[in-house]
């Protein structure tokens, strides 16, 4: 019976999410779909957990199957030049220390960024 009912919790589980993506209406999003699969591949990693060895191998392909989506739409993300954070400019606290004009071309004065 517990095996029945483990099959009948996986089975609903698999339903509900087909269900809430036909649901969505929303325009494909890159960093969306990274994220979606992160979590998906969280969420295989915790089922493990609570699995019966009947269907640990189950278990297991759900897992590497997650994390080789997770993986290929990191590298599409990579190829396209999505980040998850807009570029930092290099750091120059004033101009005059940028242009170059102490003792060695292109010298920038070294500040400390932590006051004691």
């Amino acid at each position: 019976m517990k095996i029945l009912t483990t099959l009948k919790t996986i089975i609903v589980t698999e339903l509900c999410k087909i269900k809430d993506l036909l649901d969505q209406t929303t325009v494909f999003s890159l960093p969306n779909a990274v994220e979606n699969a992160r979590q998906e591949w969280q969420l295989a990693l915790k089922e493990m957990n609570y699995t019966d060895s009947d269907l640990s191998e189950y278990v297991i392909y759900k897992i590497n199957a997650a994390e080789r989506r997770y993986i290929a739409l990191l590298e599409l993300a990579r190829k396209e030049g999505v980040t998850a954070w807009p570029a930092i400019p290099e750091y120059c606290p004033d101009q005059e220390d940028c242009s170059g004009s102490g003792d060695e071309a292109g010298s920038v004065k070294s500040t400390s960024l932590c006051s004691n």
